[in-house]
């Protein structure tokens, strides 16, 4: 079982300061880190994987733990994430390796005006790649995970959201999300690729 290390910052920081200030994890093998800001109704924060491996990183719910938002972030890259009241930000180092994570709060969301949209169901669910090989997968729009053997990855996505198979540079849709899944499903990644294979 990962082992777990809470995080919990009491007081306003320089994080809102002038200038953008990094604050920096390692994350041992197996274990998860927690940040919270409980005097804070949210905050926005951007990301940096500093590591060779892909880090969990998932917006969780203050009160039952259950995902609102979940995907993998590459090594070497860069997220903005938005940490709604209630939730607190959660790291997750699944390798038996450290991981470097680095982190700095931001004013606003993302410096774009929000638009007022209809609302679109969300699935939130666990991608599971239960074979000895890796799966290279597009989500559109949302990340490109790389399901390494045996490994399970947690993913929150609207209603018509598509997922496909990158098999040699050529996409195979093997997924697009319906109401039909189950929030906490746990989808066997091999089992969709056959059935999208064999209808080909």
């Amino acid at each position: 079982m990962n082992k777990l290390v809470l995080v919990c910052f009491l007081s306003f920081s320089a994080a809102f300061g002038q200038k953008e200030a990094r604050s920096l994890l390692v994350i041992p093998p197996k274990q998860v880190v927690q940040i919270n800001y409980p005097l804070y109704k949210g905050f926005n924060v951007k990301i940096w994987n500093e590591s060779k491996f892909v880090v969990g990183v998932s917006a969780r719910d203050q009160v039952t733990d259950s995902i609102v938002k979940s995907f993998g972030l590459e090594k070497g890259a860069t997220t903005l994430l938005e940490v709604n009241e209630g939730l607190f930000l959660q790291f997750e180092n699944r390798f038996l390796a450290p991981i470097k994570v680095a982190y700095a709060l931001r004013k606003g969301s993302s410096g774009k005006k929000k638009s007022i949209k209809p609302l679109t169901p969300q699935r939130a669910f666990y991608l599971e790649n239960n074979t000895a090989q890796s799966l290279p997968l597009r989500i559109p729009g949302v990340m490109n995970p790389n399901l390494t053997p045996f490994s399970r990855s947690g993913v929150d996505l609207p209603n018509g959201q598509k997922i496909y198979l990158d098999l040699k540079g050529k996409k195979i849709l093997i997924l697009t999300v319906t109401d039909s899944i189950p929030h906490g499903a746990r989808i066997d990644v091999a089992t969709l690729i056959e059935k999208a294979l064999n209808q080909e």
